[in-house]
């Protein structure tokens, strides 16, 4: 289960909650420690003051100084606050107390008077701190539990009948272990809320990592899928939190894998369609002049085709080079200014035997004489060939072809139009892309091999311009694309 990301994710909460808890534990009982030690305190010294009080009217009555009366007085205050009440003289002499336990008789000497003393000169001294908590000083070391002592000093004067004065210390002492009664329960109560808090988290923490852990167990399962070649599996997805757009994006990415590789084997087969007929073409001229089967007055026209065919699989070569150096970066562009109406027209002037072949009418609108775009002049040349190629190619005889320059803002637009018979809608959006052809059957269309249209795209791409088509069937076709602007006339 650790190797999960659902266990790692269950046995981090556990260790957080478990470090949580016992640092809040920490903190609250040295809390509560101080603060039932402060409350005690508080307690003992209110009974402190009571007792000198008591102590200042016992010494102070002229007439009633029973002393049996004080003692039992402290010693019910001792009873109620759980203490011993000492009333210690300045050399330590235990003078008054409520009560002594046995096992502290033996740690305590004996005055010449044979009243009980203080061993510890320390004991009976007035302490820098309002009360110290432990052994005090080794008296209680043998209690096995630690005291919490105040300690007092009285000074009473003027006391009948001779004006004496009686100075010395209040001690109290208070077992700890009471103190912390309260404590402890406290404690008890944190315990027990705490670990319910705890169970519910940690059921909350694994609804919570459930749903976080399920879509990514399907991605995996799927990423194993689509790895064997099934692009079918998709992601549930709920909700438009990361998890949910992480899905999404995950089923965008296998529709693209599944659209790539059906791009890759269309690309394969229209490759290998490409180059097995001009092969054909050629292996059956060539066999039938070594056989003698084609004769010898008839051998130049037949190797007049083969040279064609090798030139159209060298065109292909070459386009599928290109385009690939395009796609991967490694054509760098020469960016200069230049006027497109003149480039336009040299273009044509390379075509003129194509459109005399095929009687077709020219038109040139251009909005100004002169106009001038920042580009890689052979780029956009190749790309107005492509255009004017595609065009002359798909145009009837006796038929007609318009290329019109315009501007719009900081954009000048190369149209291409030609009214031949027209893209199918279903076509459009994939006429940009490789090998692809309107003629399915590719029994109309044998002078080309379907990449003058996807390289044209990727040159305008790279100028950071888009490129459009815009066709009806039977009424002719409209390429369209973009470059930046100048007002710079530079020689080119």
């Amino acid at each position: 289960m650790i190797r999960t990301m659902f266990g790692k994710i269950l046995i981090l909460v556990i260790a957080v909650l478990i470090i949580s808890f016992t640092l809040t534990g920490i903190i609250m009982n040295a809390g509560l420690n101080k603060m039932a030690t402060e409350q005690k305190v508080q307690q003992l010294q209110v009974v402190s003051d009571k007792v000198i009080n008591a102590l200042e009217t016992l010494l102070k009555s002229e007439f009633n100084r029973d002393p049996y009366l004080f003692i039992s007085f402290i010693q019910t205050l001792a009873n109620n606050a759980d203490s011993l009440i000492w009333i210690v003289g300045d050399d330590g002499t235990i003078i008054f107390y409520s009560e002594i336990p046995s096992y502290l008789e033996d740690k305590l000497e004996l005055s010449q008077e044979g009243w009980p003393k203080l061993p510890d000169r320390r004991q009976y001294q007035k302490q820098p701190t309002e009360y110290e908590v432990g052994n005090f000083f080794g008296l209680f070391k043998d209690t096995g539990v630690d005291w919490v002592t105040i300690n007092q000093q009285f000074n009473i004067r003027n006391i009948p009948p001779y004006n004496m004065e009686a100075s010395g210390v209040i001690l109290i002492h208070s077992k700890v272990p009471s103190i912390y009664q309260l404590k402890t329960s406290i404690i008890i109560i944190f315990i027990v809320s705490g670990l319910v808090g705890c169970i519910i988290a940690l059921l909350f923490v694994t609804l919570l990592t459930k749903r976080i852990t399920k879509p990514i167990n399907q991605m995996k399962l799927a990423a194993r899928r689509v790895a064997s070649g099934e692009f079918s599996e998709r992601i549930s997805t709920k909700g438009k939190d990361e998890i949910a757009e992480l899905s999404e994006s995950f089923n965008n990415m296998i529709a693209a894998l599944e659209n790539l590789e059906k791009m890759r084997r269309d690309f394969i087969g229209n490759v290998s369609h490409e180059l097995r007929t001009p092969l054909t073409t050629i292996k059956g001229f060539i066999e039938g002049i070594l056989d003698g089967v084609i004769p010898t007055e008839k051998q130049g026209s037949y190797l007049a085709i083969v040279l064609d065919e090798t030139r159209r699989m060298q065109d292909l070569v070459n386009d599928l080079l290109s385009l690939a150096k395009m796609q991967a970066g490694e054509v760098s562009l020469n960016i200069t200014d230049f006027d497109i109406n003149e480039l336009t027209r040299r273009c044509v002037i390379s075509l003129q035997q194509m459109f005399i072949e095929k009687n077709l009418e020219f038109q040139a609108d251009f909005e100004t004489e002169r106009m001038f775009v920042s580009a890689d002049i052979d780029a956009i040349q190749r790309v107005i060939i492509n255009l004017l190629h595609n065009a002359v190619k798909f145009t009837p005889q006796d038929g007609k072809i318009r290329v019109k320059t315009y501007t719009d803002r900081d954009k000048v637009f190369v149209a291409v139009e030609d009214n031949g018979k027209g893209i199918p809608k279903e076509d459009l959006p994939n006429i940009f892309e490789r090998f692809y052809k309107t003629d399915k059957s590719r029994s109309a269309d044998r002078s080309g091999v379907g990449l003058g249209l996807a390289i044209a795209r990727n040159i305008i791409v790279s100028h950071n311009e888009t490129i459009k088509v815009e066709s009806e069937e039977g009424s002719g076709s409209v390429f369209t694309f973009s470059l930046r602007r100048t007002s710079v006339s530079e020689p080119y």
